[in-house]
């Protein structure tokens, strides 16, 4: 039926991006406004925005998650394939909004390779921003037992051209915070480290250095924080020492949890096992896929697809298994550009790229990280992750940014005895 892999360390965010323990289902049409009017803007007082109408996902929830977890499981796939590290934690649900405020600003065939990554191919602005606002409405107030967090941030250099809507797009639909900086300022990576230790509850806490930031015109994140307790806790007397072995061969002793004579959702597969570990509340879970001795993870995982996951989900009963886990606390970073690149999302990265309704000069994604951690134990889950991008200028340096937007003086000459032609001081222009 299914070649699948252990997702213990991403299946907690894969469920949070649509509450995979229940959805249903919607269809959708095309196309964006674009608004491509040039002016700069203070990202602080930016204006009022329009709101975006009122979408109803009765109809088409079920389809709207299965589309947006591919992106979940395609970029666990790329990542898992080229990592040589034992351990990896992904947020699929961080990347897609940071990518999702990026995609407010994007135009053309790079708004169209977005929207296929991300798996809003064929839906509307407005849809798509619907989605994303019922998310972040909606996801930190599921239960009262598990905490949700969900922060968006713009940071623009003070000097460089914004225009108002793709703010206000943000701020209206992702809530995004935004903030004039100055770029080459060291004290501004300070400001950044910051806003992810806040918002992540002090677990992800240097995320950009000055060097990394110099030549930006704009820096987009997203902060991802959760934290659960297991609806039937584990029980810290009953956790012993055990074998475990690694991909290698090796064995080494671990902290292993133990739960006896409980009842789980749970389900024997061809090439494993399927378990279910909720949260308390009943609105988060945890899924867990242990494959058979001697079947490789990453072998499974270059073959896993969402059919034969959203397969092995439906063949899950209600039944008594005595259950053993590792205790265990993960951090992982990866820069995700290549692996985005890799997803179809490759325009945003050129020169080329077409963010028109980001500002009047021509600008392009530089790079895409992710920062996660990830801690399982007895008690529960807490996991957090930070997706940050970076906004070149494509056109000319950041630091050489030129707008006549005030009185200005103009001078023809010549250059081999350097005789003044004409000079020109520009208080009000006009062409009449």
């Amino acid at each position: 039926v299914m070649k699948k892999l252990f997702l213990l360390t991403i299946v907690t965010i894969t469920a949070m991006i649509m509450n995979a323990c229940n959805e249903s289902k919607k269809n959708a049409p095309l196309q964006p406004e674009q608004n491509d009017d040039p002016v700069v803007v203070d990202v602080q007082n930016p204006g009022v925005m329009r709101t975006p109408k009122a979408m109803n996902f009765a109809t088409a929830e079920e389809q709207l998650k299965y589309r947006t977890n591919e992106f979940s499981f395609n970029l666990l796939s790329l990542v898992s394939a080229q990592e040589s590290e034992p351990n990896l934690i992904l947020s699929p649900l961080s990347a897609s909004m940071m990518l999702g405020m990026v995609m407010s600003g994007a135009t053309g065939e790079t708004l169209k390779q977005l929207q296929k990554a991300l798996g809003f191919k064929g839906l509307t602005e407005e849809e798509i921003n619907a989605y994303y606002k019922t998310l972040i409405e909606e996801l930190p107030k599921l239960d009262n037992s598990t905490i949700v967090k969900i922060a968006n941030s713009i940071w623009v250099d003070g000097a460089f051209p914004i225009l108002p809507e793709f703010v206000q797009a943000n701020q209206e639909v992702f809530n995004a915070t935004a903030q004039n900086v100055e770029m080459a300022d060291p004290v501004t990576a300070n400001i950044i480290n910051r806003w992810a230790d806040d918002n992540t509850n002090h677990l992800i806490t240097d995320i950009v250095k000055p060097e990394m930031i110099r030549n930006a015109i704009m820096i987009l994140a997203n902060a991802l924080y959760f934290k659960g307790k297991w609806e039937t806790e584990f029980k810290k007397s009953s956790t012993y020492k055990h074998d475990f072995t690694l991909r290698s061969g090796e064995v080494k002793k671990v902290d292993m949890m133990w739960l006896s004579e409980e009842g789980f959702e749970y389900a024997d597969l061809p090439n494993g096992q399927l378990l279910e570990l909720n949260y308390k509340g009943g609105q988060y879970c945890m899924d867990i896929l242990l494959p058979k001795k001697g079947l490789d993870i990453k072998e499974m995982l270059a073959d896993l697809t969402l059919d034969e996951w959203e397969a092995a989900l439906s063949d899950m009963h209600y039944m008594t298994v005595n259950v053993g886990l590792p205790k265990v606390k993960l951090r992982y970073n990866r820069d995700l550009t290549e692996d985005l690149q890799a997803a179809g999302i490759k325009r945003a990265f050129e020169a080329n790229a077409q963010f028109s309704r980001v500002s009047p000069v021509p600008t392009f994604l530089g790079w895409v990280k992710q920062f996660c951690y990830m801690a399982v134990d007895e008690e529960g889950t807490e996991a957090a992750a930070v997706t940050v991008g970076e906004y070149e200028c494509t056109a000319i340096p950041v630091d050489r940014v030129f707008i006549a937007d005030r009185p200005y003086l103009m001078v023809i000459r010549e250059k081999k005895f350097g005789s003044i032609l004409f000079v020109a001081e520009v208080g009000e222009p006009s062409f009449e």
